[in-house]
Order: C-alpha cells, then structure tokens, then sequence
C-alpha cells in the first residue's frame, strides 16, 4: 500500500509539473515544499552606468493548516551585488546572501500568504539567480496562543532559481561562517519518505527554465486574529505605560513650551469624538501661515511669501503608531522647529489599509496626526505610500480614500495629500499622470485649495520626466526621493533640470544613508543635498520618526519613548536632521 502511495504521489507531482509548464510564460520562479510556496518575480529591470539592475518580489504563502511561525531564504549570489532590499534583513555569508524577515512579517497564519518582500540586484548584464533554500518553521498543532514558539518542526527546500532582486530597507551584515542547516528527510508512519514528491518537482524544475512573463499569483491578504489583536494591544499599553514613567521621572519634556498645546488637546478632546466631521471642534485648523500653494516652482503661503516645509515622517502608521501623538510634535516642533509632520501610511504591505490592516484604527491614528498637527500649528501631510509597484493597482481604492479624507479635512488649513509615495514600473505620461488626474478629481470635488503631491517612477526619482507635461492642476508638486549615501550627482541633475524648468519639487521623503535604510552615512552628500535644497527652498521630509534598528529611523533602537526626547535619543541621522531643520 505504502509503495502505490508513494507512486501516486510522483505521478501527482509530475501533473503539477507539467501543468505549471503549461503556465510557464507568466512565471518567474516558484519554490514549493508541501506546506510553503515561495514565489520569485522579477517586475522591473532596467541599465545604468553600464550595469543591469533588476527588481524582484518575493511572496511567501503559508499552504498548511498550521501557523508558519519562521523562515529563512538562502539565496546563492552568483554574478549579483545587493543594490537594495526591504522588509527583510540580509546577511552577507560569502557565497549567498541569508534573508530574514522583520518582526512584523516573520509570521505567516495558515493558508495565508506574504507579498511585501523585495530585493534590487546588479550585474554586468542580464543573468539568473542560482540557488535558493527556504527553511520554514511551523508550530506543531493548530495554535490558538500567537505567541507560541515551541513545539516546531523545520521544513527545507533547496532548488535552483532563474531570477533575482533587491530592495530599499533590508539590513546588511557580514558573516561568511554563517550557515544554515542542512536539509533533512522526513518520514511518515510507514517509515517512507514524503519528499519524494518534492524531489520530483524539484529534479523537473531544474531542467525546464521558466518564461520572462510576470509572476501570475494571487496576492492574499493578511489579518490579524483577534487575539493577536488583544496581545498586540495589550503589549502597546504595557510599554507606553513605561514611557510616560520614564518620562516623567527624567523631566526631559519642556513643560512650560507644551502645556498650552496639551490643555488645547485635552479640552477639545471630547467633541473632536463627538462624530460630526463637518465642523471643526479639535484646537484650531488655521495655521498661522495659512494654505500653502503652488506659484511658479516654489511653495508660498497666504501672503504669496516663499515658504520651505521641513519636517519628518513616521514609519508606517501600522507598525509605529505610537510615535504620531501630540506629545512628539510638540518635541519635534519645539527643539527641531519643524513645520510639517508626514504620516505614511502602507496600503498593500503586511497590515496595510487594504491587506489585513484595521482601516478605522488607521483613520482613527490619521486624525490624531492631523488634529494634534492642527493644534500645534504644524502643516501635516497625508500619504497614500506606494511602494515597489504601479499605483493603479490601487487606484480605485485610493479615490474612495482620497474622496473620504478630502471631506473630513475639506476646512483645514493644514493638510495635504500625498497621492503615490515611491511608484515603480510606471511610465509618467500613461500610467502615473492618468492616476494622479483621477484622485486629484475626488479631492478637488471637496476642496479646491489643498496642495497635492504626485510620486514619480523609480521610487520618486524621475522627477525629471514631469517637464513639459505637468498635471493640469495648479496646486500639484512632484516628488523626489534621495539618500545621500546612493543618490548622488545623477539624481540631483533631475531635480535642477526640473526646477530649471519650471516644476515645482517636493522631497518628501529624504535620508542621508544608502538607500537600502540601513547602510552607512555618507555626510559630504548629505551637506551636498542640504545646500541644494536650501538654495532653492525647496521643501524636505526626513524618513523616518521611529526606533527601528536601522540607519535612516530618527530615534535610536535603545529608546522607548515616543516624545520628549533628548540629544542622546537620536540617532546619527537624527542629530544631523535636528540640526539641518533648524539650520544649524
């Protein structure tokens, strides 16, 4: 019996062979065990400076009916360097890079799956990855604590893969004597081996090379269960709790310099949660300075003075909430004198607003940001933040967005709207622009006066293809995205290119690292961009307000509070952004 088992079980393994043979065109790697599928997919490539650089995503779906508490890739280097990665940690061991998932997407829940892994890589032309090993880590039995992590069994899966990326906030280490386990068979209780079906998916695979088409796989949403909820609610308590503590023992806020704005706060709390969107009961919604606006190439406030925004952005709201309160940007305004507070929000990353993420909890965050921003008389931009991907592929979900916020803050002075954080693999003139003039329409059908600000490709670098065909809308800036230690001379052409004629240029997002968020600073090209940006008072937003063990988070991985921090809680690229906002 056990031997027909095992036939069928081949011959089962050969249909589905063929029969992804058969969809061949549309994929680009697939790495399957019993329990996980592991799919590759490079969306985009493109030359520069004589090298080739390619995108790749990864997704992760977890096919069992148990809760994939870990995994690892093992992705052998070939002829590839790391130009970029995010949502993922990497380890340089010599021969092949180890990735790694954050906390926040290391878990997997049963018969659901992970798409926000990303990778860039470079090399001399266009080539293949070689070989790549997942090992994953599951609990033994339906779980009902999330926080459980015993009682696991490893599964390891090694094939070769046909091609590769890298991404903007993976880490990266060396450490070459690193090596991951090697793989192990498993038996049933018959005593035969199950892999022998894996093995002949594997052996297929390695002899029929799959298609250049874009990955065809469904991209499956991510929740939390209710008691993750609870857990992650109840952790939260626990350690604001210690932040107030720590706070109030240590003195570091300015007492005197924020009380108004917190009596402001408290007092008006209770009918900014009376429901009623349509009057404005939260502190005040009138700036000093009033709307900005567009004029020319440059931001000017109510008079028709130039204005420069200088701010910082959270992290995303769905991972870091706890950084956007009152508190902090009454600190943030009053020892970096910031003007403008940025709230970055994910739409399709993992608990994003439109993949397993809470949408009233976000709004609600949302509207803490704008109305304690208001309060303190801080301009505050909203931002829908695309990451990796065309924008229309949320297109629709973002006019409804765009169309709800716009008519709750239709009669606030403060707020703009941030439409397409970091675009990639869309052309500006067919796909980007069309998207932007439909969700600037919803906004305008609610407020005429906001300033808007539309992403451009290759993560808001192409800046440069906006002259000559601007949006037909007078209040609209273009973004440009720059970190020093990567962006340099070719990126700072754009922007003079575009100012030179007549584009007016937003940095919404800025930090002085490389780009992959946590490489080295490079501060002869932070100075560079500073003084570029000053020269021409243009508008800039440092990434990113939170203590994320990485180079571009503002406040060090060691801190737990989420305001009134002082010098020492800064990170190197926070101490340099407190001084540079207050032109220091």
């Amino acid at each position: 019996m056990s031997r027909k088992k095992g036939i069928l079980t081949v011959l089962l393994a050969l249909v589905l062979v063929f029969v992804s043979l058969d969809f061949g065109f549309c994929y680009k790697k697939v790495l399957a065990d019993n329990d996980a599928t592991v799919s590759i997919d490079k969306s985009n490539s493109w030359e520069s400076n004589g090298e080739y650089f390619a995108q790749f995503n990864i997704t992760i779906t977890n096919n069992s009916s148990k809760r994939l508490t870990d995994w690892q890739l093992k992705l052998d280097k070939g002829s590839f360097s790391l130009s970029q990665s995010w949502c993922c940690s990497i380890t340089d061991c010599g021969s092949y890079w180890q990735i790694s998932p954050e906390s926040y997407n290391q878990v997997i829940e049963a018969s659901m799956s992970i798409s926000n892994v990303g990778l860039i890589l470079s090399s001399s032309g266009e080539t293949s990855l070689g070989n790549v090993t997942i090992v994953t880590s599951y609990e033994t039995t339906s779980s009902t604590n999330p926080t459980s992590s015993s009682n696991e069994s490893n599964n390891i899966t090694n094939t070769t893969a046909t091609d590769s990326t890298s991404d903007s906030n993976g880490s990266i280490t060396n450490a070459a004597n690193e090596q991951l386990s090697e793989p192990v068979a498993e038996e049933n209780q018959e005593g035969e081996l199950l892999d022998c079906g894996k093995c002949a998916l594997i052996g297929a695979e390695l002899h029929f090379p799959y298609a250049n088409g874009a990955l065809a796989s469904a991209k499956t949403a991510i929740d939390y269960s209710n008691e993750s909820k609870e857990l992650v609610a109840k952790e939260r308590e626990s350690t604001e709790a210690t932040t107030n503590e720590e706070e109030v023992t240590t003195g570091v806020v300015a007492l005197e310099d924020t009380k108004s704005a917190d009596s402001a706060v408290t007092n008006n709390e209770e009918t900014a949660n009376s429901g009623d969107n349509s009057q404005i009961t939260y502190g005040s919604a009138r700036i000093p300075t009033g709307r900005v606006r567009v004029s020319g190439s440059h931001l000017v406030d109510s008079s028709g003075s130039q204005v420069q925004l200088r701010g910082v952005s959270t992290h995303g709201i769905s991972w870091f909430p706890e950084y956007l309160n009152s508190a902090a940007l009454s600190t943030l305004k009053n020892d970096w004198g910031i003007n403008v507070i940025r709230i970055a929000m994910y739409p399709k990353e993992y608990v994003g607003y439109l993949s397993g993420g809470d949408k009233e909890s976000l709004k609600s965050k949302i509207d803490e940001g704008v109305k304690a921003a208001a309060n303190l008389g801080l301009y505050v931009i909203i931002d829908w933040h695309v990451l990796n991907y065309n924008p229309n592929e949320t297109k629709d979900e973002a006019i409804a967005f765009f169309k709800e916020m716009s008519n709750k803050y239709k009669d606030y002075e403060n707020v703009i709207y941030e439409i397409c954080n970091e675009p990639v693999g869309a052309e500006w003139s067919s796909q980007i622009k069309p998207y932007a003039e439909s969700v600037i329409s919803a906004i305008r059908e609610n407020d005429s006066q906001a300033l808007i600000i539309v992403g451009t490709n290759t993560w808001s670098q192409d800046v440069d293809a906006v002259v000559g065909n601007i949006i037909d809308d007078a209040n609209v800036c273009y973004s440009l995205h720059f970190y020093a230690a990567t962006h340099k001379e070719a990126i700072q052409n754009k922007l003079k290119y575009a100012i030179n004629n007549g584009v007016p240029v937003f940095v919404s997002e800025c930090s002085i690292c490389d780009a992959s968020g946590s490489g080295g600073i490079d501060y002869t090209w932070a100075n560079s961009w500073l003084n570029l940006l000053n020269e021409n008072n243009i508008s800039y937003i440092a990434w990113s307000l939170c203590n994320k063990q990485e180079t571009s988070a503002l406040i060090k991985s060691s801190c737990s509070k989420t305001s009134g921090w002082s010098e020492d809680d800064y990170s190197d690229a926070g101490k340099w952004f407190m001084k540079a906002i207050k032109n220091q």
